[in-house]
């Protein structure tokens, strides 16, 4: 699962604790992999830099430098995933393929459904 997430977002910074007591709780599919990606990267908002902001929030999982402007507006990846807001969730099967995208802030309820109807388990 590639979770893309904007520093300055107020829906992706309550997002973070939510995947994180996902995992506490034992709730993520065995063999899920989690990888974040911050985008929209403004030098001038909020929580910069991302990488930072994700450290301090106690994000656990491997981090991918999404290349943007610095402006505000979606980097490279997100644009390629058909990112339109924050945070979006891609997840992607192990044939490579993406099975679901989301958009917006989830609960582990909401979580666990997106993934059994991805990875159908």
């Amino acid at each position: 699962m590639v979770v893309f997430l904007a520093h300055s977002c107020p829906h992706c910074n309550a997002e973070i604790p939510v995947l994180i007591d996902w995992m506490a709780s034992g709730g993520l599919p065995e063999g899920l992999q989690i990888m974040g990606v911050p985008t929209a990267v403004s030098r001038n908002a909020v929580n910069y830099p991302p990488d930072e902001w994700l450290a301090g929030r106690g994000w656990p999982w491997p981090v991918l430098v999404d290349e943007s402007s610095g402006d505000g507006g979606a980097g490279t990846a997100a644009e390629a995933f058909g990112a339109t807001a924050w945070p979006y969730l891609v997840i992607i099967g192990a044939d490579g393929l993406v099975k679901v995208r989301a958009t917006g802030e989830q609960t582990i309820d909401e979580l666990t459904q997106l993934v059994s109807a991805a990875l159908g388990t």
